[in-house]
């Protein structure tokens, strides 16, 4: 048998093994560890009051300037609201004078001007009546003194009215026939209606008067369709002789038509 050759196991440091702790029992005390709680919780409670104090003791200026201010604002804005409101209040009494006035004005303006319309027409009025009793105007023969035209709905016919006067013989007896014709267009061609061609009734008798100092004729008369009419003219003839011929604008004799007066 060979020999067997040993060899020592190699010594490192590592080579012992590590040193067991030692353990070290203690008896679990529930008291204790609720002593440790209470004295946290105290800890903690002490630290918020001690911060809350000395937060108190700074913000305690700028609390008080905040209220003052906010006092401040609160009066401000209750002499506002009150200013406000009486402006308001004079501002809706100016607006209703300011209606009343604009009111007032165009009532009087509406016055005065039907003022001025009957003033005018009393100075026709007058300046009519003068001519017929001598006045300070000369004497007038045989004349036709207005002509008024409206129109009856929309058949095409046209109430007329015209006014003959004569001052020239007081007391005489004026009379005779009026001659009444429409000058227009019909068919782009000029055009004459006589009273033959205006009256609705082709019977009816020519315009007759007879008066003293003066006589208002009314009367109808039809224009044919398409005929666009011009001018009226009447030619009075008396039976002693005596003519007048006045004419008048179709659109004057309308705008005479217009006023109810006439037709009264």
């Amino acid at each position: 048998m060979g020999a067997t050759t040993l060899h020592p196991w190699p010594v490192t440091s590592h080579a012992m093994p590590n040193p067991i702790p030692h353990l070290v029992v203690r008896p679990h005390d529930p008291a204790r560890l609720r002593v440790v709680w209470v004295a946290l919780t105290v800890i903690w409670v002490a630290s918020l009051v001690a911060a809350w104090r000395l937060g108190a003791g700074e913000a305690a200026p700028q609390l008080e300037a905040v209220t003052v201010q906010l006092a401040k604002a609160e009066a401000d804005f209750e002499t506002a609201s009150t200013e406000l409101a009486t402006s308001k209040d004079r501002l809706a009494i100016l607006e209703r004078s300011d209606q009343m006035s604009r009111t007032a004005s165009e009532s009087l303006q509406q016055t005065l001007r039907e003022r001025e319309e009957e003033i005018v027409a009393l100075r026709t009025d007058l300046a009519f009546y003068q001519r017929l009793v001598g006045g300070r105007a000369p004497r007038q023969g045989l004349a036709v003194q207005s002509f008024a035209l409206k129109p009856i709905g929309k058949s095409g016919a046209y109430a007329f009215r015209a006014t003959l006067t004569q001052n020239l013989k007081k007391a005489a007896i004026s009379a005779g026939t009026v001659e009444l014709s429409v000058a227009g267009v019909a068919g782009k061609r000029l055009a004459t209606l006589g009273w033959k061609d205006l009256a609705q009734d082709a019977g009816q008798q020519p315009l007759a008067f007879s008066f003293k100092y003066f006589e208002q004729l009314e009367g109808s008369l039809m224009l044919p369709e398409g005929f666009t009419p011009n001018r009226v003219q009447l030619v009075v003839k008396s039976r002693s002789g005596e003519q007048a011929r006045q004419s008048f604008a179709w659109d004057d004799a309308i705008a005479s038509g217009e006023n109810d007066d006439v037709w009264q």
